[in-house]
């Protein structure tokens, strides 16, 4: 049941138009955050004691948009996504899930109002602390967002990643400002609830889904008595709740600080009988920067 969570993409942002034909826009996204060990239950590894998990994680991410019509929109980049674990002794899990991948899409505006995008991550996702070729994949997203007006976008899609238990996962959701300093922003992977505090200020209540698909090291599963664990994929989901503030810095860039609690835990062996989670929550803290320029 709760592999539902999984339910996430990564949708069609929603904007009123497009530039001018000729023009370059530049995305920018980052974060680091810490959270704190919780409690992990190893039941599916009978001589593995339960334990604490602890975690740091970092993400980059860059994209630059040539405008080629009035309508249409090309997304060229890259992004590069670190968590690092804190593991019991013994304890059967990857230490590092990582992945490094371009970014290579299109944003399409037709009939008015809606805004469709294809973008495809192509690269290596590994579950230890180096690349190799058997570490590739392509995940891709497909969405579609309809401009209802500048205070309501409706927003659907599905992403594509053949090496998840769950190869094909739909979503959809909504950005609704609902009155003149309350936006529902329920759009995954992080839904909120924001008060608009000032022009330059935002805060905000709501959670966060991060899932991946990440292949293990060829002799991952002999070092753990589990041969058949040797070069296999695990599906990495967690899931958050917390609050923060989101500070206009600039026009163009903004500075976030959150913190909350780390929910729920999984790496799931899918192509295997094993599976861990954890069992108790964990608190975190994340500070992110990002810009639109």
């Amino acid at each position: 049941m709760l592999k539902l969570l999984s339910l996430a993409f990564l949708a069609a942002v929603a904007a009123s138009s497009l530039a001018r034909a000729g023009e370059v826009s530049y995305e920018l996204g980052s974060n680091y955050s810490l959270t704190g060990g919780a409690r992990t239950k190893f039941g599916d590894f009978q001589d593995v004691k339960n334990g604490y998990v602890s975690e740091q994680s970092a993400l980059f991410r860059f994209v630059a948009s040539p405008q080629l019509t009035d309508s249409v929109l090309l997304r060229v980049g890259a992004g590069w996504q670190h968590f690092a674990f804190g593991l019991p002794e013994g304890a059967p899990l990857p230490n590092t899930l990582q992945s490094a991948s371009l970014i290579l899409g299109m944003d399409v505006q037709a009939f008015g109002s809606w805004l469709f995008r294809i973008e495809a991550a192509p690269g290596f996702y590994s579950a230890s602390n180096r690349f190799d070729a058997d570490d590739l994949n392509v995940p891709f997203i497909l969405g579609a967002s309809y401009i209802a007006s500048p205070d309501l976008q409706w927003i659907l899609g599905c992403e594509v990643n053949i090496r998840n238990v769950w190869p094909v996962l739909p979503g959809a959701g909504v950005r609704w400002k609902f009155a003149e300093k309350w936006v529902f922003n329920a759009v995954l992977p992080t839904p909120r609830l924001e008060y608009l505090m000032s022009r330059s200020l935002t805060l905000y209540g709501g959670g966060e889904l991060k899932v991946g698909s990440y292949r293990l090291e060829n002799r991952f599963g002999s070092e753990h008595g589990l041969r058949e664990l040797d070069g296999a994929w695990v599906d990495y989901t967690e899931l958050r709740a917390g609050c923060g503030a989101a500070w206009k810095v600039t026009r163009k860039l903004t500075l976030e600080a959150e913190g909350g609690v780390m929910a729920y835990r999984n790496f799931d062996y899918h192509h295997t009988a094993y599976e861990v989670e954890n069992s108790g929550g964990a608190p975190y803290a994340q500070i992110s920067l990002g810009g639109r320029f």
